[in-house]
């Protein structure tokens, strides 16, 4: 991979902002505002550039700002933004531990056009930033993880008024205690269609709320709602006639009957179902709760008792071809053995998405058939198969016969090899995620060859201990859209290869590098005569 002349650009002004007099008259908004983030991905925002900041790029053209993680955003750069005549549509604020108060009114006051706001992990804010926004148009409203966020957080009075001067919102992700549902449904009505908020405390009440005040909800997450019964859940499925996404999962309470018959009415427009987690011991009903719904295209049921291969193939029998996503992963789980997955490789004909993580008696040599055919294999996107006693001759179909594979998931597989990570990079340019944790035979020369063919994003490499800061190095030459990345146990990888990593990436990396044993002063170097990467502290 390499660097696209417009981020090569970017990344030296943000570097030498100064010396730039005429910037802010000559970039386009979009380049300002992806000068924006990148200054706060790599804590530029030093208080000598502030006036550079507010000149050239706080200008009233600005719609769209994110601004995450960064220490010296502070409420004085956002009252300099909010002073700026800027009309938002786009506001993400995100653990911006100085941020109180006065910053959030000075950034949101007059933001009339504002569609989205997410406000996440400010800790220092006050139930009272409830009542500065109003923005009558806005759509998707996140307010979580806050500091002291609990049930004296905010009162009934401020998140009322908050509803009624934002009447607009249609996703709501809040995190508030299960009492405040019902204020949601009275006062949002048919305007929400998406609600993600605590349940695990929820009561009939609130979800008969829901019922009752939205039918046009269309995608809700019940995981961990233990207490939710059937007639309550009933009155909500028969209300919302558009859901299309659900989850269930942990729901303990309809796992046993007489309330597990609540599965049976489930919403006919559902397209994804989780239940996850779902200690439902019925066979039929899970059979007929699932096989029963026309439109459904995505299904997880990760530790469900019910779910055998007996059951597993007259589900894929009857619905395996509208099947995009299929997620049958377990903890401890070994009911599902390869007899269940040749029925999904016979049935399930246009799979996208598939996990079999965690299956205790799983080879999966009967899934074969998925990517010998070139058409199949073609479809897969995402794939998790790290089974402790996944088949070699498997492993190695898979990586050269997904050529649109974009998420692989084969930790802890000791079989994986450097060739075979050569062998995916070849046949794989469209992948972003790979996860190796535990794939011990990995080493340098695999990393470092895929880092050239593929558009990574996120790694998790902990547990690699052959690897050094070569493959970091790598990585940072040629894989500038790195997100995060899991290096744990990675002895031989330095803190300061890691630093150059983060500078390097355009946003900012995430990175989760733990060695307690290493030695401090360990570095790897290149080597200008040879090009190659070696222990410079050995030198």
């Amino acid at each position: 991979m390499v660097w696209k002349l417009s981020d090569l650009c970017l990344q030296c002004i943000q570097q030498h902002l100064h010396r730039y007099p005429d910037l802010g008259c000559n970039l386009t908004t979009v380049h300002k505002e992806m000068l924006i983030d990148r200054l706060a991905c790599h804590d530029l925002f030093f208080s000598d550039r502030l006036i550079h900041i507010k000149n050239h790029l706080f200008t009233s053209s600005l719609r769209h700002i994110n601004l995450q993680r960064c220490p010296q955003i502070t409420d004085q750069v956002l009252q300099l933004l909010g002073s700026s005549g800027c009309k938002l549509e786009v506001l993400i604020l995100n653990k911006l531990e100085s941020v109180t108060d006065a910053g959030i009114q000075a950034v949101t006051q007059a933001q009339d056009a504002l569609l989205v706001l997410h406000l996440k992990y400010l800790r220092n804010v006050t139930q009272n930033i409830l009542n500065f926004i109003t923005a009558p148009k806005l759509w998707f409203f996140k307010l979580e993880h806050c500091y002291n966020q609990s049930k004296t957080w905010t009162n009934a009075t401020s998140l009322s008024s908050f509803l009624v001067r934002n009447p607009s919102i249609k996703v709501l992700k809040i995190t508030l205690p299960h009492d405040f549902i019902p204020i949601i449904a009275k006062h949002l009505r048919s305007s929400l269609e998406e609600l993600r908020t605590s349940f695990q405390l929820a009561t009939d009440d609130s979800i008969e709320h829901l019922a009752q005040y939205c039918p046009n909800l269309n995608k809700l997450d019940l995981n961990g709602a233990k207490s939710v019964g059937k007639d309550s859940l009933i009155k909500l499925f028969q209300a919302c006639t558009q859901m299309v996404n659900l989850d269930l999962g942990y729901c303990s309470r309809i796992s046993s009957p007489p309330e597990c018959e609540v599965l049976w009415t489930l919403p006919q427009s559902l397209t994804s179902l989780s239940l996850c987690g779902m200690m439902l011991q019925d066979k039929e009903i899970l059979v007929e709760c699932i096989t029963r719904l026309p439109r459904l295209t995505a299904l997880k049921l990760c530790g469900v008792p019910a779910l055998t291969d007996e059951t597993l193939t007259q589900i894929a029998e009857k619905i395996g071809n509208r099947l995009l996503g299929l997620n049958l992963s377990g903890i401890g789980v070994n009911e599902i053995t390869d007899i269940g997955l040749k029925a999904v490789a016979k049935y399930c004909t246009h799979l996208e998405a598939l996990h079999i993580s965690m299956l205790r008696e799983v080879t999966g040599v009967t899934l074969a058939p998925i990517f010998l055919d070139p058409n199949r294999a073609s479809k897969i996107t995402e794939l998790a198969a790290n089974c402790k006693k996944m088949d070699v001759n498997l492993l190695d179909q898979i990586m050269y016969s997904c050529p649109n594979l974009k998420i692989l998931d084969v930790s802890g597989l000791n079989e994986v090899t450097d060739q075979m990570i050569i062998t995916l990079a070849d046949h794989s340019p469209k992948l972003t995620q790979l996860h190796l944790k535990g794939c011990k035979q990995v080493t340098d020369a695999a990393i470092c060859y895929l880092s050239g063919c593929c558009p990574l994003t996120s790694m998790c490499l902990s547990g690699l201990h052959a690897l050094t800061d070569k493959s970091i190095f790598c990585l940072a030459s040629s894989c500038p859209q790195l997100e995060e990345i899991y290096l744990n146990g990675c002895a031989n990888i330095s803190p300061v290869a890691v630093q150059y990593l983060k500078d390097c990436c355009l946003g900012r990396l995430y990175v989760k590098h733990n060695i307690p044993n290493a030695n401090p002063n360990q570095l790897m170097a290149k080597n200008l005569d040879t090009g190659e990467f070696c222990r410079a502290d050995l030198l």
